[in-house]
C-alpha cells in the first residue's frame, strides 16, 4: 500500500481530481484475502476433481464480473478491480466450508517430516523466478506508460494487453491440456513420442496465435472509428503489441516443454529479459511514447530469450536425439 501511494502520487498522470486512495487500499486488501484460496483450488483440481474446481472458478469469475459491472454502472469504477479477487476469497471460502472443511483443518497441521527448504524450495525458487518475469512482462508496460505519459494511454495499453493475452492463452490451451500426457510419456521414457507431441502442439498453437491476431487486426480495421476501437491502441502499436505477445507465448510454451521434464532452464533468461526491458522502457517512454515501450520489450525479449532458447533447445533436444 505505501509503494502504491508513492507511485500514484509521483506519476506524471494527473490523478489529483479523483479519490484513488481508498480504492487502492481496498484492491490491495482484496488481493491479499484471495491469495490463500488458490492453493486449495489447485489441490482439489490435482486430486482429479477438475470439473468441480472449474465450476468454482466459473462461480467466482461470474460473481466478480457482476459486481464489477454494477460498480461501474453506479459510478464507482475505481473499486471494480477489487471485485474479482474479493469474489475468489468469498466463493472459495464458502465452498471449502461446506465441502472440504477437514482439508482446511489438515492444511494447518504440518508433519515433522516435512521440510519446506528441502521439499519445496528447490523447485519453487526456479518456478517463482519464471512467474515473476511473466508478471513484469504483463504489468510493467502499463505502469511505465501511466507513470511517464498519461492515464488514458495506460488504459488503452492495459485493455489491449488483456486482449492480446487472452487470445494467446486460448490458442495455447491445447498444448496446456496435453502437458499431463507429455509428462507421462517422459516418465515412461518415451522421449521421442513426447517430443513429437510437443512439436505438433507447438506448431498448432503458433499458427492459431498468428491467425487470431490477424483476424483481430482485420476486425479492428473494419470497425473503423467505433467506441471500442477508441479504447484500445492505435493499429501500429497494436501490431507491435501482438508481435511482442507472440514472442512471449512462444517462450512460455518452450518453458512448458522443459518443465514437463522437471527443469526450469529459462528462469534466469526470462527474468533478465523482463528486467532489462523494463529499464529500457523507462528510459525511452517520455521521448518515444507507447511505441518505444513496446519496441523495448519486443526487441529485448526477441534477442535475449531467442538466443537463450536456441542454445538451450539445441543442446537439450540435440542430446536427446543422440540418445535415441
Amino acid at each position: 500500500i505505501p509503494v502504491g501511494f508513492l507511485y500514484f502520487s509521483s506519476a506524471n498522470a494527473d490523478v489529483s481530481g479523483m479519490e484513488w486512495r481508498w480504492p487502492w487500499v481496498f484492491i490491495v486488501i482484496s488481493i491479499a484475502l484471495s491469495m490463500p484460496a488458490y492453493p486449495f483450488i489447485s489441490i482439489i483440481e490435482g486430486t482429479g476433481r477438475v470439473t468441480e474446481a472449474y465450476l468454482v472458478r466459473l462461480a467466482h469469475y461470474g460473481l466478480g464480473a457482476l459486481l464489477a459491472w454494477s460498480l461501474m454502472a453506479g459510478g464507482e469504477g475505481l473499486y471494480a478491480p477489487a471485485m474479482a479477487p474479493l469474489s475468489v476469497a468469498v466463493i472459495v471460502r464458502i465452498w471449502l466450508y461446506f465441502r472440504y472443511r477437514k482439508l482446511t483443518y489438515l492444511s494447518r497441521q504440518v508433519s515433522s517430516a516435512f521440510s519446506w527448504r528441502e521439499n519445496i524450495w528447490p523447485l519453487q525458487r526456479r518456478v517463482a523466478i519464471t512467474w515473476l518475469s511473466s508478471y513484469i512482462f504483463l504489468y510493467s508496460p502499463t505502469l511505465v506508460v501511466f507513470y511517464y505519459l498519461d492515464a488514458g494511454l495506460a488504459g488503452q495499453l492495459g485493455l489491449s494487453i488483456v486482449i492480446a493475452n487472452v487470445i494467446g492463452s486460448l490458442c495455447t490451451s491445447s498444448l496446456t491440456a496435453r502437458v499431463p500426457r507429455i509428462t507421462h510419456l517422459v516418465v515412461q521414457g518415451d522421449i521421442c513420442d513426447s517430443n513429437k507431441m510437443f512439436i505438433s502442439e507447438f506448431r498448432k498453437a503458433i499458427t492459431l496465435i498468428i491467425l487470431s491476431y490477424g483476424i483481430a487486426i482485420l476486425a479492428i480495421i473494419i470497425a473503423g472509428d467505433s467506441v471500442f476501437v477508441g479504447r484500445i491502441l492505435q493499429l501500429f502499436d497494436l501490431v507491435l503489441l501482438f508481435s511482442t505477445f507472440l514472442v512471449f507465448h512462444s517462450i512460455s510454451m518452450i518453458a512448458i516443454y522443459f518443465r514437463a521434464r522437471g527443469r526450469e532452464v529459462l528462469a534466469i533468461t526470462s527474468i533478465g529479459a523482463a528486467v532489462f526491458s523494463f529499464l529500457i522502457s523507462c528510459l525511452v517512454a517520455s521521448e518515444y511514447g507507447i511505441s518505444g515501450v513496446l519496441v523495448s520489450f519486443l526487441s529485448v525479449y526477441g534477442v535475449v530469450c531467442g538466443v537463450g532458447i536456441f542454445v538451450v533447445w539445441r543442446s537439450n533436444y540435440g542430446a536427446l536425439a543422440m540418445q535415441r
